[in-house]
């Protein structure tokens, strides 16, 4: 099931690539209005937090990036998080990335990382729970500095870089 995953995951950033190329770049001075994109996905959202489904997940994962990422051996890589510790039992400190910009051209930060947790945690209130789950154990974020993230857990969780390799940032409006 993974290599036809993969696959398929293959498929649509080789659709995606083809579109951008053959769709023609907008003549000098005229702005494009619009990219359709197909897909024979039955998409729930194009919210990265709302549903947490493979259908959506695979194309948003063109769309968004992760903290962390998990490599084909399933080990943890770096993603818009360069390194990541356990400062104490409960509380983890994750580094991030320079110089990383968002489709509008706005800096990463980490008040957006911030953004993300509150959003999946304490407003974003899908019918399935979408991603709240891997945030269930998080007592506190903050940032105190803008490539810093500290977060304060309820108890011991050690496996908490993991959930971060499931949930797309966004930015915050």
């Amino acid at each position: 099931m993974q290599i036809q995953s993969r696959f398929c995951s293959h498929r649509l950033a080789a659709l995606l690539i083809s579109l951008i190329f053959w769709s023609g770049l907008p003549a000098p001075g005229h702005a494009q209005e619009e990219l359709r994109i197909a897909t024979s996905y039955k998409l729930m959202t194009l919210d990265p937090h709302y549903a947490n489904l493979n259908e959506n997940t695979s194309l948003l994962s063109h769309i968004y990036e992760r903290l962390v990422y998990q490599d084909d051996r399933l080990d943890l890589q770096p993603g818009l998080a360069v390194s990541w510790r356990a400062v104490s039992d409960r509380q983890w400190e994750f580094k991030l990335r320079e110089n990383v910009r968002f489709h509008d051209g706005s800096p990463l930060t980490a008040d957006d990382v911030v953004y993300t947790i509150e959003r999946i945690r304490d407003f974003l209130k899908s019918p399935s729970g979408g991603f709240r789950s891997y945030l269930t154990g998080i007592e506190s974020v903050s940032a105190p500095d803008p490539l810093t993230v500290v977060i304060n857990t309820k108890g011991n969780i050690p496996n908490l870089p993991l959930s971060f390799s499931s949930i797309f940032v966004m930015n915050r409006p």
